[in-house]
């Protein structure tokens, strides 16, 4: 055990290490971030030398790619963003705790909601209201997400004005503990929150159902239902508990993704999460926010992998690594 866990732990260095390498390179292949400066009359070419110089830019890539790995593991530092001309940490400091507020509870509750919904319609899956839930989910999971966030989007705020248009909380409000805040940031953040929840849970339930309905097939699932248990300790014991280990890989790990955002909820409500800031970085070539918010997803993906490899040592006695 203890030498799984060593290289599962090596293993997820080497990855990390790749991820980011990969990122670096890949980032200063989509083009000059101040190439736009070159085509401004205004900007001398000393200038723009300058600011190159400042960021690094007008060293051999073999070194930026040095000097990135000694900031990033000695000072946990990302560099300087040329959108928000702030360091990269602060700037995602700031939008960090926005979505975590939103997609934790998001994710852990249509989680929930798709478990136990799966497990229900698997075990009534000859049921109209089975039959139901099975359909709307395969609707569901069908719609682009972006258009169905444009559709409520357009009926509880454009058509009933129940909800805000856009952003976390009312322009030239500023963070405090009141309740004045916290009311505000709540009635903007119901409608975000309703439409992660509302697509992950029959998103997901399609997937619950399937393995359920596979280990419903099983022989200990009729060997114990011929023994005359009672149909809801069969259904619990028998068929949920089961199907709980390869739904953990997949609910699990929607977890790891937590760093980068609902990129497309954030982009459609203007929410001022991680997920919007990888997509203004993406479209304003910022190399240094794009690496950090990638570097630090990366990270979170791995962290999640490695929790859900050692859960199943609990879960699953069967389960033996050599």
């Amino acid at each position: 055990m203890k030498k799984y866990v060593f290289q599962r732990i090596i293993f997820s260095i080497i990855t990390f290490f790749f991820i980011i390498t990969l990122v670096f390179f890949l980032a200063r292949a989509t083009g000059d971030p101040l190439a736009e400066l070159e085509n401004d009359p205004r900007i001398s070419p000393e200038t723009i030398q300058k600011i190159r110089a400042m960021f690094g830019l007008d060293k051999p890539l073999y070194i930026q790619y040095i000097d990135f790995i000694t900031n990033m593991m000695l000072k946990g530092e990302f560099g300087y963003s040329i959108i928000y001309k702030r360091p990269v940490m602060e700037v995602i400091n700031e939008r960090l705790p926005y979505t975590l507020a939103l997609l934790i509870p998001a994710i852990t509750l249509s989680n929930y909601l798709a478990y136990k919904i799966g497990v229900e319609i698997a075990w009534r899956r000859r049921s109209k209201i089975g039959s139901a839930i099975l359909a709307f989910s395969i609707i569901i999971s069908a719609v682009p997400y972006f258009w169905l966030a444009l559709l409520f989007l357009y009926i509880f705020s454009v058509r009933l004005g129940w909800t805000p248009i856009f952003g976390a909380v009312s322009p030239g409000m500023s963070f405090n503990w009141s309740w004045e805040w916290f009311a505000d940031y709540l009635y903007h953040y119901a409608l975000p929150f309703t439409v992660l929840v509302f697509r992950s849970v029959f998103s997901y339930v399609l997937y619950v159902r399937n393995t359920a309905v596979d280990i419903l097939g099983e022989d200990y699932v009729n060997v114990a239902m011929a023994m005359g248990l009672s149909p809801e300790k069969v259904k619990y014991d028998y068929v949920a508990k089961n199907a709980l280990l390869p739904i953990v890989t997949v609910l699990g790990l929607r977890y790891a993704f937590l760093i980068d955002g609902a990129i497309l909820t954030e982009t459609v409500f203007s929410y001022p999460g991680t997920g919007r800031l990888v997509f203004e970085a993406i479209y304003g070539r910022d190399f240094w926010l794009l690496q950090g918010a990638t570097v630090i997803l990366a990270l979170s993906v791995i962290i999640v992998n490695l929790v859900i490899d050692f859960l199943y040592m609990f879960l699953d006695p069967r389960v033996r690594y050599r």
